[in-house]
């Protein structure tokens, strides 16, 4: 038997497809198909070991520990997440792959053809000292087409192992920076935790960097200037408005016009200016429609369209992808797709036309955009539909959205170009400067059809210009006053996009130049940190952290932020880090060097950077941070008015201390009693404090019964006991039909609080209801005058019936319950006299 291991569940199923043979087993953890059986994995099955994991001396952090490393770095299994949606541990996915090498006679790797997904294979095969052939799957192209040529060009993996080395020596990097930087900075700094890493903290800097910017930013006021010119045309003058604009000059700085008198003096010089060298250009231009998305782009979409999260994109692109087979891999870095792809079109748009019931007129799978590009294809392909039947209406409002915006963005792919004519007008003048004017005329609407949020093209009637030479007058001009503007605040989806492209931030010419060297053959990335899988976790671990906090969609550094980030050295802080490893890592790709050369190189850097002192973080700064995130204020103290914050076993008054000595507290848990069954969480304890009541479960009868009800906060401050838990008064349901009190429910009926005598049991053991639960909602509808479709009323001899009931009172029955008329579904009467 060849077992093919594959990176993900979804490329497992592809693969098996292209396999010859029949397929005898199929489930979800493998398929069996002629000789072959496939399995795949779900990202890193194995983790690096954490050096409490060698030796729990490192579990408490000091100084004297340091520098922390192991000459090897070993693996452990590794945890699976709270989010996981897989039927089975890693531990139990790790075993049957295990159980399927024992099997095997040798195995195909179908990682991504990329270092990491080198390295996810390989250290799976390395848990198991597998020693038996093992080939590598070229997986870039998942089509069945490339799929099956991939099966015919196979090579041997160890001619790829050093991919993998190369992936492996950067996470035990990664893991050292992490390890000996946060601990090192941390205990300099006694308090709140200072976490440093390879790519979170050039993250933390741009947005650092970004708010000093805003902070600092000196506003100016310049003035454009805009001339009325009547240009002399054979079918009558017509008039432009052209702007005053420097000429372009390598090098040059385009400076605005900030004096108002030197503005004033250009005007009024303009005004009944005669030219005679105006020049009107036109052009026709054939305009591509945008690719396909990647993940960043995809993120930013729906960012800006829906006010979606980055990482809420991920988790409803997994879905997408894992639970309804709709789009292909959603972390993806690339947004080109291979010839393969284009032979599948037809059948994929005309099942996508099917699935979202919209077909475009134009709609010609013929169409070869320029986003069918095998050289640009990585290890990844874009993100587009797949040629799955899916049901919309089995999706999420999300779901929805963002499968439609994957579905528009690849059909635009086979929609016309859209054609336009752009007229430019320019007008020399004797200095700098010249006179420009823009207007672009749509001729055929192509892709922009499907795009109802496309910007509208400015149509001026110098479109109805002719090419050529003209001559004409400023018959007036103006002036606008403006502001120069800061650069705005960083929002989840903007931080993600720089992070693809933080090169244009770094100022060493030759780290530039690396980062983009690195980046060169991804098309959706140019001079990047972080990974599309890492990028938007990256960003929240900033904000659970402390560092960053959210302001509405914008993000803000905080104090503590700033603080980490002034403190630390650039060694570390900067982008360049990235930069210096990567080339690194080529000579490791080569085979001229080993993994250790970077972990070598980086424990050179730790040591350096420990043997240094650097300033401190502001102590206030530091206890304010400690506050704020690990004592948040939930509410007002009931006794002294002090804030009360959360602790391990319950909340409590932050007065607690002399000469407050304030006692208040609401335990998390109470070890006997009424309520030793219930949890105080957090947003419980935050209505209590409010004065509202909380919905308590399961609350513990001395006969071992229990019941829910509604609780709230009782403080008496003269009491031996000033903090109780008590029963809040039942909400009024409606007015009693009998005296107009207020009906309310207890626990086994519904009646008036003025005991009148009106009452509703909500269980009877005999006629109409006999099989029907009353419940609040019944009774609300009832006494508001609605009726109520009950669909087990009990006829005579105990036939069963439905029919919508309204409630009527009689005051001169001599019962307080009420009457119900009936009013019979589908006109089948029953005989109710009972």
């Amino acid at each position: 038997m060849i077992l093919v291991i594959a990176e993900k569940p979804s490329l497992g199923r592809d693969i098996a497809d292209a396999l010859p043979g029949q397929v005898t087993e199929r489930n979800n953890r493998f398929i069996r198909k002629g000789d072959y059986a496939v399995t795949w994995v779900f990202g890193h099955m194995l983790s690096l070991k954490e050096p409490e994991d060698y030796d729990m001396k490192y579990k408490k952090w000091s100084l004297d520990d340091l520098p922390i490393y192991f000459d090897s770095w070993e693996l452990k299994m590794g945890e699976d997440s709270k989010s996981n949606r897989n039927y089975e541990t890693k531990a139990q996915r790790v075993g049957l792959i295990g159980e399927l090498l024992e099997e095997s006679e040798s195995v195909i790797h179908a990682g991504d053809p990329d270092e990491e997904g080198q390295l996810l294979i390989d250290e799976i095969l390395r848990w198991f000292d597998y020693k038996k052939p093992v080939k590598r799957l070229n997986t870039g192209d998942t089509t069945r087409g490339g799929l099956v040529k991939a099966l015919s060009h196979m090579t041997d993996n160890d001619d790829s192992l050093n991919e993998g080395w190369s992936a492996y020596a950067r996470s035990v990097a990664d893991l050292m920076i992490g390890v000996n930087m946060s601990r090192f900075f941390t205990c300099s700094n006694s308090g709140v935790l200072l976490a440093v890493g390879r790519v979170q903290t050039p993250t933390l800097g741009l947005v650092v960097k970004r708010d000093m910017q805003i902070e600092g930013h000196i506003k100016t006021v310049y003035y454009d200037i805009f001339a009325d010119v009547n240009v002399e045309t054979a079918d009558g003058n017509k008039t432009v408005t052209a702007k005053y604009t420097k000429k372009k000059q390598k090098g040059a700085e385009n400076k605005q016009i900030t004096e108002l008198d030197e503005s004033e003096k250009i005007k009024n010089d303009l005004i009944n200016k005669r030219f005679d060298n105006i020049k009107i250009e036109k052009k026709v231009v054939n305009e591509d429609p945008p690719l396909p998305f990647n993940l960043v782009k995809l993120q930013s979409y729906c960012s800006s369209h829906f006010g979606y999260n980055p990482a809420d994109v991920m988790d409803i692109t997994q879905s997408l992808r894992e639970t309804h087979t709709a789009i292909t891999y959603n972390r993806s870095d690339c947004q080109y797709l291979s010839e393969e792809h284009f032979k599948e079109a037809s059948k994929t748009l005309a099942q996508v036309v099917q699935n979202i019931k919209f077909k475009p007129s134009e709609l010609d799978p013929t169409i070869h955009s320029k986003c069918f590009n095998d050289k640009n294809i990585t290890a990844h392909f874009a993100i587009i539909p797949t040629n799955n039947k899916v049901d919309l209406n089995k999706l999420t409002e999300h779901e929805k959205n963002v499968y439609l915006a994957v579905c528009k963005y690849y059909m635009a792919q086979f929609l016309p170009k859209a054609v336009k004519e752009k007229t430019k007008m320019t007008i020399e003048l004797d200095c700098e400067y010249t006179l420009v004017a823009y207007s672009t005329v749509v001729l055929k609407k192509g892709y922009t059809a499907i795009f109802k949020d496309i910007k509208a093209e400015e149509v001026t009637e110098l479109s109805t210009i002719a090419d050529g030479m003209y001559s004409g007058t400023a018959i007036d001009a103006r002036l606008e006053e403006k502001e120069t503007k800061p650069p705005s605040r960083y929002t989840k989806a903007t931080l993600n996009e720089d992070m693809t492209r933080i090169a244009k931030y770094v100022t060493d010419p030759e780290v530039k130049k690396m980062l983009l060297e690195k980046d060169k053959d991804k098309k959706g990335e140019n001079g990047s940190i972080g990974t599309s899988a890492t990028r938007s976790t990256i960003i929240d671990s900033l904000i659970t952290k402390g560092y960053v906090a959210e302001d509405g969609k914008r993000l803000i550094s905080t104090e503590l932020g700033r603080e980490l980030y002034r403190i630390l050295p650039d060694e570390i802080k900067k982008a360049d880090m990235t930069a210096k490893w990567w080339a690194i890592q080529e000579d490791i790709r080569s085979g001229d060097k080993t993994y250790k050369s970077l972990t070598d190189n980086v424990l050179d850097t730790i040591k350096t950077v420990i043997s240094n002192s650097y300033p401190a973080v502001n102590q206030a700064v530091m206890t304010k941070a400690v506050t704020e995130k690990y004592h948040e204020v939930i509410g007002t103290c009931p006794l002294c008015g002090g804030n009360v914050i959360e602790g391990t076993r319950g909340f409590g008054c932050s007065n607690w201390r002399e000469p407050m000595n304030c006692k208040f507290t609401v335990w998390k848990n109470q070890t006997k009693g009424m309520f030793s069954n219930v949890t105080i969480t957090l947003p419980m304890a935050k209505k209590l404090l409010a004065g509202k009541s909380v919905r308590m479960k399961k609350l513990l009868k001395n006969d071992g019964t229990t019941f829910d009800a509604d609780v709230e906060l009782k403080v008496d401050k003269e009491s031996q006991y000033p903090v109780q838990f008590v029963f809040a008064p039942p909400k009024p349901l409606g007015k009693c039909p009998k005296c107009n009190g207020d009906v309310v429910e207890s626990m086994k009926a519904f009646s008036c609080n003025n005991n009148c005598g009106f009452i509703i049991w909500k269980k009877s053991d005999r006629g109409l209801f006999k099989k029907t639960t009353i419940t609040q909602t019944m009774v609300k509808k009832w006494l508001a005058g609605d009726k109520v479709r009950c669909n087990k009323l009990m006829g005579k001899n105990d036939t069963e019936f439905k029919a919508d009931v309204t409630m009527k009172y009689n005051p001169d029955s001599v019962y307080n319950a009420p009457d119900f008329t009936l009013e019979f579904v589908n006109d089948e009467k029953k005989d109710v006299s009972q």
